[in-house]
């Protein structure tokens, strides 16, 4: 069907479709799973994912691994010499190319028959965070007794196929929160006699600009990012009588998470109370933060380490998030990076192009984490 990987993930960026959306994706992907003869193959999982395992025994251990393969809302100016934009929806994060590298290890799984039982798991919406919940709750996993899980993302700015690792958090924990604030216009010749927000609203970016600064020096980062400000109408003879504040909150661990929205919903309280409005609360694309295993990242490294890999250890974890961490709330495993070059432009922009040079050594190299679990077991 396609002459090499590379002409398959140059397909997939050629056919991008937005999280939730991706069923020409999944439809090419299955058909060419289904030439690599795989024990089970479940479709449409949680929406438009795929999970392919290849059954060794009852006794021997599962490894799983995940991919994600939905593209972004981005435009691009690169010219490259195969289409790669669609109404507007475009790769820009690499998940074509991440979807190639799962393929390409199926076909590994399938020549070499390694005495373990594989989960290879196509997750579709990863971009929103709901990719990963939706294949939990799907209930395809529980089916497969999986002892540990691996995932991974091309990082730009990383040497060409370097191993990027992190103990502990790998990724922080994001949401999206709404708040929406509820008062009284009135004449603006008489703004007494109504309730305007513009008090709270300078209360609550006072207050979350002073949490940031507590802990912008510190290791232990909790962020609360101002996103837009809406407050009244254009109309100069009405004093604003409601408005809504879009936050993005971040922090390096679920704990610090829930502490840093406890100090958020405790402050909204004392507004309520202070200046009597009615507030309440969004929360939108929830991300926990990806906890890796250690003992896990110990296995990563010492195949890296077997291949004579570059690696790369981070001191401090990622802001952005990544919807594998819900995979890690359930099982034992790892996620880490694979370097896109020095040279690669940062994700999510315009002109970044997945470098097909990664495909063939990443997936050689879960191919060999696998492996390493066959050689334990023997």
């Amino acid at each position: 069907m396609f002459e090499d990987i590379v002409d398959l993930r140059r397909w997939l960026h050629s056919n991008p479709e937005l999280s939730g959306n991706e069923r020409n994706t999944g439809a090419m992907l299955v058909r060419l799973l289904e030439n690599l003869s795989p024990t089970h193959l479940h479709q449409n999982v949680g929406g438009c994912g795929i999970v392919a395992v290849w059954h060794y025994s009852d006794s021997a251990k599962t490894v799983a691994f995940r991919a994600d393969i939905d593209a972004l809302p981005i435009n691009e100016t690169l010219d490259v010499p195969y289409k790669s934009v669609v109404d507007g929806v475009s790769h820009k994060c690499g998940h074509d190319g991440h979807a190639a590298i799962l393929l390409k290890l199926a076909e590994l799984v399938a020549a070499n028959k390694p005495k373990l039982n594989i989960v290879l798991i196509f997750q579709a919406e990863e971009e929103t965070g709901n990719g990963a919940k939706n294949i939990l709750n799907s209930g395809v996993l529980d089916k497969y007794s999986i002892d540990e899980i691996y995932g991974f993302h091309n990082l730009p700015k990383y040497s060409l196929n370097a191993v990027v690792l992190k103990h502990g958090t790998f990724a922080a924990a994001s949401v999206g929160v709404v708040i929406k604030m509820q008062g009284r216009q009135t004449h603006a010749a008489h703004p007494e006699k109504g309730i305007n927000p513009d008090k709270a609203i300078a209360n609550i970016i006072n207050s979350m600009t002073k949490y940031n600064q507590h802990y912008v020096d510190t290791n232990d980062v909790r962020q609360a990012t101002l996103i837009y400000i809406k407050a009244g109408e254009v109309a100069f003879g009405t004093a604003a009588g409601n408005a809504e504040i879009g936050y993005t909150l971040r922090a390096f661990t679920n704990n610090a998470m829930s502490e840093l929205q406890e100090f958020l919903n405790a402050e909204l309280d004392r507004l309520k109370e202070e200046y009597g409005l009615e507030i309440s609360t969004e929360y939108r694309e929830p991300f926990a933060a990806t906890e890796n295993n250690n003992e896990s990242v110990d296995v990563v490294k010492q195949v890296a380490d077997k291949l004579e890999t570059e690696v790369c250890q981070l001191d401090l974890p990622f802001r952005w998030s990544e919807d594998f961490a819900e995979y890690l709330k359930c099982y034992k495993g790892a996620f880490f990076g694979v370097g896109a070059g020095k040279e690669c432009l940062e994700l999510h922009h315009p002109n970044y192009d997945f470098p097909d040079d990664i495909i063939i050594p990443t997936a050689n190299f879960l191919f060999a984490i696998a492996k390493e679990f066959e050689d334990r077991n023997n």
